[in-house]
């Protein structure tokens, strides 16, 4: 450690230019990890271990075991003789550096995934200080699964010693049969003796060492489903320098993606808009879709194309691939696919009610901020209808239909499905959840949904002008006129909106109900939506206050979603009520909504207002001197997806690395910023 660590905690801090985070005291309260991925391979690493790597994807074919209970944290991947006591970590974009000395021997190793390679590279350095030639021995052991659990093929893996190399394979997987993984320890030394254990999946290296002698070699670990390939690859980093040159590109790719120059005024803020936040968003949310709570592996259909927003200035290739690849997920009436796997095109169709809106909510982000229009005339075929019965959810593999649109109809489509679902308020139905999964039993009305499409339909309506599409530009506006209204003749309680209607009339999120008196999103989007509307200004200033009122907890750093939390409530709202209250979507921080009110506040051109709820948001603002990183818990350099409110675990951090609240975070953050 030195003077110019940043936020130091007496487990770690950053680097002076904030794009490093260096952990010093390796027993953090929660495993801090790091994810290291391109588009097809990656790994995840904690302070306390290699959690686990995977090919393809990161839940279906995992190649180690992934562990998620930090009481009692079982690393897929081991080593003996490095990274297992009295280390240290250096965590960075693209990169794991951990460095150890004992007995006068220096140790240092790197970790790097390359961009175009599907391995991961552990390059390692020993050095002999001492005044004695000595041996040292180091172990790299793996925790084989090759499939979803290791339950379910640890006796389907099959190993074998060829090539002085472990080769693994799972042929009984019915996807992944033709994929060959790879154990290599590459060394051009003739002081390194390397022994692989066919049997218990590890290798043992010998190093021998004069005093003052260094040696320098590699262990690669590595996928691919051509056999050819493996000698390819190890020949490819067969020496220091080939493995050097590859580092550099990759840490190079990653600096010219994710950092940035930002000057918002706050230290912390600059330092996660600078690096971190994307960072998180493109290799755990885009690349591996992973972390240590979920190993998800599918694209939601919201949720990568929210987290492709943050890309739209900085590498719009990417958000147009990504609005493509969900617009053939869409089904001929409009809606879409709730999540879905790409090997095998399986997927979850549903009654959510958010998710098909949001196609053309980030196709109009993405034409307004780009000027490319010419996506609006892009063709994607649309998959074929299928009928529900009487089935809230379907799994299954769908088809392509003959029915193909332009991306511009696509969402159309989309616009015009969610208008034909209103209940008896004239407002948007629920289904089975809006943007909130856990009200999965309301079944009535979504308020929170209404102000959302009346954003999308003011949005589209200058799409439709672009596309000289007078017909349905004029429908959009009306459209919207007759949602605000509706709103405003049942909505509003004369202090803020409520967020829904149950299936039996009730109202949710007004000064009435038992449980969940106000809801944050209501009231963010509220402002966001209305904020054109001159008739609007006073309930828009009234929510917001109620908001701040209820919500917004100055003391321990929280912006809660919904208060108070559900206990025992008299209508079924839907699984929320499992959760404890205070915990998650129940009455707890639940960052990615949270955002929104620093966007309402931004959108209304209350800047301080909105850096003040920003600062809550942040987690180095959590997490800076011992005392409060004990409480919250979790990494201080990525957002957590929830903060508990629970008075038993008030401002403990929950979910890490995979939450779209990084995404928003920089969006927000971008939107309202300009860089130096």
């Amino acid at each position: 450690m030195n003077n110019e660590t940043i936020a130091f905690n007496s487990y770690g801090g950053f680097s002076k230019d904030g794009k490093e985070y260096n952990i010093y005291n390796i027993d953090t309260p929660a495993p801090w990890c790091n994810i290291l991925a391109n588009e097809r391979f990656g790994t995840l690493i904690s302070n306390y271990g290699t959690v686990y790597s995977y090919y393809k994807n990161s839940s279906e074919y995992k190649l180690t075991n992934w562990c998620n209970d930090f009481a009692n944290f079982i690393p897929g991947e081991t080593f003996t003789g490095i990274f297992d006591e009295g280390y240290n970590v250096t965590y960075g974009f693209g990169y794991v550096n951990i460095s150890q000395e004992d007995d006068g021997i220096e140790k240092y190793m790197s970790i790097f995934v390359p961009l175009n390679d599907d391995l991961k590279i552990h390059k390692l350095k020993i050095l002999n200080k001492g005044d004695f030639k000595k041996t040292i021995d180091i172990e790299y052991s793996l925790d084989m699964v090759l499939g979803v659990a290791k339950e379910m093929t640890d006796s389907f893996i099959l190993c074998r010693k060829e090539n002085s190399r472990l080769e693994f394979k799972n042929p009984y997987s019915q996807y992944f049969s033709n994929i060959i993984s790879y154990l290599k320890v590459n060394s051009l030394e003739s002081n390194i003796n390397v022994e692989y254990d066919e049997a218990k999946y590890k290798v043992k290296i010998e190093i021998t060492l004069k005093p003052n002698e260094e040696i320098n070699f590699a262990i690669l670990f590595g996928s691919t489903t051509k056999y050819e390939n493996i000698d390819k690859v190890i020949n490819k980093y067969n020496n220091i320098e080939s493995i050097n040159s590859e580092q550099e590109a990759t840490l190079d790719y990653w600096k010219k993606k994710v950092v940035k120059n930002f000057d918002t005024g706050d230290k912390y803020i600059d330092i996660m808009a600078n690096g971190w936040l994307l960072y998180q968003t493109i290799a755990s949310r885009l690349f591996s879709r992973t972390g240590f709570y979920q190993a998800g592996g599918a694209f939601g259909f919201r949720d990568q194309l929210q987290d492709s927003m943050a890309l739209i200035r900085s590498w719009p290739e990417f958000t147009r691939k990504q609005i493509l690849k969900h617009a053939s997920k869409q089904f001929q009436k409009g809606d879409v696919l709730h999540w879905w796997h790409e090997h095998n095109n399986a997927g979850i169709k549903t009654y959510f009610s958010d998710d098909y809106l949001w196609l053309a909510y980030v196709t109009a982000e993405y034409v307004n901020l780009t000027n490319d229009a010419s996506i609006l005339n892009e063709k994607v075929p649309f998959l074929q209808d299928v009928d529900m019965g009487d089935k809230r959810e379907i799994y299954d593999v769908f088809h392509e239909s003959d029915d193909i649109g332009t991306v511009y109809e696509h969402c159309i489509r989309a616009i015009k499905y969610g208008l034909s679902r209103k209940g008896r308020n004239n407002l948007l139905e629920i289904g089975d959840g809006d943007w909130n999964d856990s009200f999965s039993s309301i079944r009535g009305e979504s308020v929170w949904l209404t102000f959302f499409m009346m954003d999308i339909l003011e949005k589209f309506a200058k799409i439709s002008e672009l596309m000289l599409d007078e017909v349905d530009k004029m429908h959009f506006y009306s459209e919207r006129h007759m949602l605000k209204h509706a709103i405003f003749n049942v909505a509003f309680d004369g202090n803020y909106f409520a967020r829904a209607f149950y299936e039996n009339g009730e109202p949710l999120g007004t000064k009435d109900s038992k449980d969940c008196k106000i809801d944050l999103i209501s009231q963010a989007w509220a402002a966001i939506a209305l904020k054109n509307y001159p008739d609007c200004k006073e309930e828009i200033k009234s929510a917001l206050n109620y908001a701040e009122k209820y919500l917004v907890d100055r003391d321990n750093k929280i912006v809660k979603l919904l208060y108070p939390p559900f206990d025992n409530p008299e209508n079924n709202p839907g699984y929320i009520k499992e959760y404890i209250p205070g915990v998650r979507e129940n009455g707890g921080q639940y960052t990615h909504g949270a955002i929104w009110l620093a966007k309402a506040y931004f959108e209304l051109k209350e800047k301080d207002k909105a850096m003040d709820i920003l600062k809550l948001l942040m987690p180095i603002y959590h997490s800076d001197n011992k005392k409060i990183a004990d409480i919250y818990k979790v990494e201080p350099y990525v957002i957590a997806a929830d903060v508990y409110s629970n008075i038993d675990h008030l401002g403990r951090g929950g979910w890490t690395w995979y939450t779209g609240s990084a995404a928003w975070m920089y969006k927000v953050i971008e939107d309202n910023f300009d860089q130096n």
